[in-house]
């Protein structure tokens, strides 16, 4: 069935919404961030904007890593991963079993692959992070949700910064809030530029963010957002294990001499309409557009590749009371269509002394159609004084289409393949014995379709016995806040077991294929502490640690007569851990000692190699200056003080060729400085 009839049926249902919904009367406002309900039956985890710019202002990774549960692995400026409890380890240079968004609007595209680089981090208020299928309403993603907020528009005001560091990294960056009669206006740009420490590292991006909000008239909101993306990266790719411990700051032979390097232009377009009608109702739609155009010369091939999204997802809330006690219901759905068109041209590096690409004749060429879709319904219910409790529905569907342009190679790859939905159930329960003590409870069933490439098989045709993945999951957790002590403590414990997990193996340099690994256990345990103190009229400190105990295992896993059961999955470490103290001063200083522990990760389905347990130490100290109508903030950091050679990435199960040893590694940043000024002027 065409991609566009879906589309067009889903869109027919969303007019037919509207219509009805007339009947309604207006209502007062309602607070609509599902992290703040009074029914949360859940823990979201969430990073302000003070965290998000607690390091360099260009990484994030050493912030989101503070959450217990969250790995992201950063081998490059312009390649990372992020996993939750395991979910995504086995995605080669992407993050692709998560689903992230911005406010009301997904990020992630079609073909299931988030690029968390394409938003300036100036640009987010804050993020809050579902781990597991614990919400129907984003997807029931096995590895959960990653939801970007704005900064709250609340004064007028003008923001300049810029910040220089080691290996020639610049940043400039701008941002506004202003409000034109009833429209609020956020815009930020930003430009980094960066050399690295790495051959063919250099680095280069600029970003441009607007925000929009609109009051029409009373009852209704038009908000409006504009990402754009330029980026040009070369790519240094990953290590043997003789070059990460004696070379690190070498490239891949091949990468090097070809000057590999990844380009593309973006923008991504959304408004979404929220209306506030009579009898606890209330409906928001998001309409968006995203355009790609990407250029990346490799050593095997070069690729030009276009990439054309467009979606919409709706949602109806309603707030009403049953048995006295309160009832919020919410219904809604969510459809993306992806088209993608490709051409593989060789690649003559190896002809010319010179160090750069020659592009050579074609050698493949493909459009592709990808449709994702799903409906949610969820039932929140305070069922007694001290208990919430939510009933979850989700159903999920994915259709892709391959049109082959290139047969001189006498192949016709075209086809279709679609994977069969399911209905997905998610349970909460959240009890509050005391204002200092809550217990929560899930069970939840997640999914992961596999993207388009993992769907082809070695030949490149669609892989029919390939299957989607399901995993049941069970979390406890207990919150502790004792009122007035300044201390809070959480403790997760849970247990996800999959079905079918999907993993990458390589077939050729440049491609791998997607097969299922049989079941998989994700147990861990987390555990989060934050305490506050004020010492003195001039002293306070802010002191938050977590860890992570993971035990990810294969529990029945054979690939091509190798039993791998009981194995652990490759790329995820047995723990992790954080230490972070903010010490102030008279609200003038404040020195930011920031700690990080990795345990080992092994590095195949075998686990026939580990890489080694290390330890980072992080410094940052800021000063904050009140000058007529500015404040401004000077800061100073520096990073893995002791200049430790460590993984800050690895390529699970990866093969050597043309008897080369394997590349597993990706080296992480030796010790660097940076320095930054941020003034705000006015607000």
């Amino acid at each position: 069935m065409k991609l566009y009839f879906y589309a067009f049926t889903f869109l027919s249902l969303f007019l037919t919404q509207i219509i009805c919904a007339q009947d309604f009367n207006k209502l007062d406002a309602v607070n609509l961030k599902a992290d703040k309900t009074d029914l949360k039956t859940f823990r979201v985890d969430s990073l302000g904007s003070k965290s998000i710019q607690s390091n360099d202002g260009i990484i994030l990774t050493p912030v989101l890593n503070r959450i217990p549960g969250v790995v992201m692995q950063q081998g490059a400026l312009n390649t990372n991963r992020i996993t939750i409890r395991g979910i995504g380890a086995r995605s080669q240079f992407s993050t692709n079993r998560l689903k992230l968004y911005f406010g009301n609007v997904p990020l992630t595209n079609a073909n299931g692959v988030s690029v968390l680089d394409d938003v300036d981090l100036n640009a987010i208020g804050h993020i809050n992070i579902i781990k597991g299928p614990k919400s129907s309403q984003y997807g029931a993603n096995l590895g959960g949700h990653m939801i970007l907020q704005p900064n709250e528009a609340k004064d007028e005001k003008v923001m300049l910064g810029a910040s220089g560091g080691s290996f020639d990294r610049f940043q400039l960056n701008f941002g506004t809030h202003q409000k034109l009669g009833k429209t609020n206006i956020q815009a930020y740009a930003n430009h980094i530029q960066s050399n690295e420490f790495r051959d063919n590292m250099e680095y280069e991006r600029q970003n441009l963010s607007l925000f929009s909000q609109t009051a029409l008239n009373e009852g209704l909101t038009l908000k409006n957002m504009v990402l754009a993306t330029r980026l040009k990266a070369f790519i240094p790719s990953s290590l043997s294990e003789d070059d990460f411990l004696n070379n690190p700051e070498s490239a891949a032979q091949n990468w090097f001499a070809s000057a590999g390097f990844e380009s593309y232009e973006k923008i991504f377009l959304a408004s979404t309409f929220e209306y506030e009608f009579g009898n606890g109702f209330n409906w928001r739609t998001s309409l968006f557009f995203s355009h790609r155009d990407g250029f990346e010369p490799r050593p095997f091939d070069i690729l030009d590749e276009k990439e054309t999204g467009y979606g919409l997802r709706t949602q109806l809330d309603y707030k009403t009371f049953l048995n006295d006690k309160p009832l919020n219901l919410n219904t809604g759905f969510e459809v993306q269509v992806d088209d993608y068109s490709a051409s593989n041209y060789n690649n003559l590096y190896q002809n010319t002394p010179e160090r750069e690409s020659i592009q050579g004749d074609l050698v493949n060429a493909f459009e592709q159609d990808r449709l994702r879709l799903f409906a949610f319904a969820e039932a929140n219910y305070r069922m007694l004084p001290k208990v919430n409790l939510a009933l979850g529905l989700n159903l999920n569907f994915a259709e892709y289409n391959t049109t082959d342009l290139f047969t001189e190679d006498g192949l016709d790859q075209s086809g279709n393949l679609s994977y069969v939905p399911r209905l997905l159930p998610d349970l909460n329960i959240h009890y509050n014995f005391s204002e200092s003590l809550d217990v929560f409870a899930n069970y939840s069933i997640g999914i992961a379709v596999p993207g388009i490439d993992e769907s082809l098989d070695e030949d490149g045709f669609f892989n029919p016995d390939l299957n989607t993945s399901f995993g049941q999951n069970y979390e406890l957790g207990v919150i502790y806040r004792p009122a007035d002590s300044g201390l809070n403590l959480q403790f997760n414990i849970f247990q996800m077991n999959v079905e079918d997990l999907i993993v990458a193996r390589r077939v050729e340099e440049d491609r791998f294929v997607g097969i299922n690994a049989g079941a998989t256990r994700h147990l861990g345990v987390e555990v989060m502490l934050g305490y506050g103190r004020k010492i003195s009229e001039e002293f306070r400190f802010d002191l938050n640690a977590n860890l992570a105990l993971n035990q990810f295992e294969f529990t029945d896993f054979v690939d091509a007569g190798t039993d791998y059961t009981g194995n652990a999955i490759p790329a995820i470490p047995d723990y992790d851990a954080h230490f972070n103290i903010d010490l102030f001063y008279r609200d003038k200083w404040s020195l930011l000692i920031n700690t990080e522990w990795f345990g080992a990760m092994p590095l195949d389905d075998a686990n026939s190699d580990f890489t080694e347990a290390y330890e980072l130490l992080n410094l940052q100290l800021n000063h904050f200056i009140n000058v007529f109508d500015t404040n401004s903030q000077l800061t100073f950091g520096v990073n893995n003080i002791f200049d430790i050679n460590y993984p800050a990435s690895v390529l699970p199960n990866a093969v050597g060729f043309g008897g080369r040893p394997a590349r597993f590694y990706y080296p992480g940043m030796p010790r660097q400085f940076y320095f930054r000024v941020l003034m705000n002027v006015g607000g």
